[in-house]
Parts: structure tokens; sequence; C-alpha cells
């Protein structure tokens, strides 16, 4: 195996708990040595289903087994794509893990997966860990708007969720569809608590945001900042992370945190029912929240740590998500979504 660029530091925590399952080294890779065909074996193995963009999974899963000498297999795709492939394999011949995926979207699929209890727990914030041991937070994703300056000047920026239903900005938004993007579905819950807030049923919330989309629905969260970019639609709901990175490849966008609050759900990670490799899924649930695999996310990726002993910049306008408020509304919003869409 290739060998990647290490964190800095030690895991020598992570390590110590888990020394009798850890292995030291693995065997070639098919081909090589010669030609030689060499497979691991069945303990050497983990299958982790992965809703994460490759840049994200990539180099934690290499590290991953750099430091283990476990093999990673991974079948990647969207959050719900995955999760009712999840559903649908119901504990028979599927994965070990699901890595990715908001956690109010995991939440709906807790029948599918393990109960574990995090080795690390006492350093992850309270509010982004699951009691019944279910998931366990991996990054934490702001909700943000953002727009083409270019096309719209700093004092007409949309600010607020409630301007989002505001004829003004019909067909000029971009939205990736709820049922294929699991950031958008939580953007769109996350909408819906705020403006319930402001006295404004769910249906009311979803019915004028999909008019105020005009028809205009982005396959996904990729082509929800390409959009924004090209100008071909104004202004987007996106996450933190995703927009920090399209500024920093030079796209002429600006971001915002909505005034009203937003949500900063982590995305998880969660063991799956009836797994064929459980120790292996552990370790690999107790390398995701290492400190040196958080302070990886912080400095390389963009994205917010779940450990409260890695210092950070407060989130802007951060309200308390309701998860259980959430996994009642989901069906019923996107339910809501596929009829006024016809998708």
């Amino acid at each position: 195996m290739e060998k990647r660029g290490r964190y800095t530091g030690s895991l020598l925590l992570l390590f110590l708990l888990f020394a009798m399952t850890a292995v030291a080294s693995h065997s070639p890779q098919p081909g090589e040595a010669g030609g030689q065909q060499y497979a691991p074996d069945e303990e050497q193995i983990l299958i982790v289903y992965t809703a994460h963009k490759k840049e994200i999974y990539e180099p934690v899963i290499k590290e991953f087994e750099e430091r283990t000498g476990i093999w990673v297999q991974v079948v990647d795709g969207g959050t719900n794509e995955i999760l009712g492939r999840i559903a649908k394999e119901d504990g028979m011949d599927s994965g070990d893990v699901m890595f990715g995926g908001g956690v109010d979207n995991l939440s709906a699929y807790n029948d599918y997966f393990e109960t574990y209890e995090c080795r690390q727990s006492e350093v992850l914030r309270s509010d982004y860990y699951d009691p019944d041991g279910k998931w366990i937070s991996f990054s934490s994703l702001p909700i943000v708007f953002i727009y083409n300056n270019k096309l719209v000047y700093s004092a007409g920026v949309p600010t607020s969720w409630e301007e989002l239903l505001d004829g003004n900005w019909k067909g000029k938004i971009s939205c990736a569809a709820p049922d294929t993007s699991g950031s958008s579905c939580t953007a769109l819950l996350t909408m819906i608590q705020v403006l319930e807030g402001e006295g404004l049923t769910q249906d009311e919330v979803i019915t004028s945001f999909v008019d105020n989309l005009d028809g205009n629905i982005a396959p996904d969260s990729v082509r929800v900042l390409e959009e924004v970019a090209s100008g071909t639609r104004m202004i987007g709901i996106t996450n933190e992370e995703s927009a920090r990175k399209q500024m920093q490849k030079g796209a002429d966008l600006s971001m915002v945190y909505p005034v009203e609050g937003t949500s900063a759900l982590p995305d998880g990670t969660a063991i799956i029912k009836n797994c064929p490799h459980r120790e292996n899924a552990e370790l690999f649930m107790e390398f995701t929240v290492s400190e040196e695999t958080q302070r990886f996310l912080v400095e390389q990726c963009n994205r917010r740590s779940v450990r409260t002993d890695i210092t950070q910049e407060a989130i802007p306008n951060e309200i308390h998500y309701d998860l259980e408020r959430a996994a009642e509304s989901r069906s019923e919003m996107l339910e809501k979504w596929a009829a006024l869409t016809g998708t």
C-alpha cells in the first residue's frame, strides 16, 4: 500500500484502548509481490459505507489503514441513497459502518444501527452525542447562505430564512433536492424549525419555498455551488465547509449566517446492525473522534470539530436544533416536497 501523509502527534490513548484488537500490519494488496495474489484475512477487513466526499473520507481512511493494518472497503453515495441501502439490507450481508450523513438523518434510521458507547464521550460536545449510543458525531456543519458578489449587492443580500420566501427572490435561489441531499434536508428542516417559531406552519414554509424555487431544483449540493458561482442563480443554501472551499478556489462568492439562527448539525458515524467486523468498526469509530483526526478536519478541511478540547471560533447565531422534532418532521416534509415538485 502506498504510504500517505500522517497526522502529527500520536494516538496513544486510542491504541491503549484497543491494544487487543488493533493489527500491526497487513498483507500485500492483490497483484503485489511478483504477481502473486494475496487477500486480507477476515479479521483485517472493514466495510465502510460513506456519504462523505472523497476529499474527506479518503485521507481519514488511508491513515486508519496505515495505523492499524486493517483493509477498508469503501462504498460511497448520497446520504439518503446509502441509508436506503442499509434499510433494505436490514442487517443481512451489509457493511460495518455508516460514515457521514447528518445525525438527524442517521437518527431516522436508528433501528438499523448497533448501540456503542464511545470511549471518548467525555470530550465530545454533549449536544453532539446520542444518549442512546446509536451514533457518534464526526464534524459540525453550519448551514449558511451564499451569494454571487457580481449579481447581489451586499446591502440587498437576504440574511434571514423568511426572506427566502419573499417573491422578489423567485427563481433566483439554488437549493438541492432534500430527498437526495442530506445537507439540503437539514437546511429545510432548520428553516421549518426557525419559521415555526415565527408562526408559520411546516406546510406553509415548504409550499412558499418550493413556489419561490420556481421549478429550479439542483440535483445535489455540488450543483448549488456551481449555479451560484456561475451566476445561473443569485443565492444558494449550503453548508459552511462547502462555501469556504469554493471561495478559497477563487469563486466570487460571499457567505451569510441567517440572522434568526442557523443549525450546526454534526454529521456522524454509526455501526450497522449485525455488522460482520464489529471490533474493527469500533476501532474506526474511536479513530474518527480522536484528537488528531479532529485537528486534521479543522486545519485541513474547513470543518468544525466536535471535541470540547479543540479551540474554535464560535458559530454565529447558532440555534438548538431539535433532533426529535426533525425526526418527526422529516417524512412529512419529504412527502410534501415530492407532492409539490412531482419528484
